[in-house]
């Protein structure tokens, strides 16, 4: 993964984490009992989510690499 990569896929997730906060507190905090509670909740949810596309992602990343590694070799073999 290279570094513009992975800034972009950080930024994107940061923008996930964002958008699961402003959701969570317009639509599903009143649900609970207690705002302290709520906030944990949120939290967890939106960083699983925001490192669960980060690592998407990245293996999608480093499987475009490898393709573009292998296709790489096949046209040296074929060269030599």
């Amino acid at each position: 993964m290279s570094f513009s990569q992975a800034w972009d896929a950080g930024f994107r997730a940061v923008l996930i984490y964002i958008g699961v906060v402003f959701a969570w507190l317009g639509l599903v905090e009143q649900y609970f009992g207690s705002q302290s509670v709520s906030v944990v909740v949120m939290n967890v949810v939106a960083v699983a989510l925001a490192l669960a596309f980060f690592l998407r992602a990245r293996s999608r990343a480093v499987a475009e690499r490898a393709r573009a590694e292998a296709e790489v070799r096949a046209l040296m073999e074929e060269a030599v």
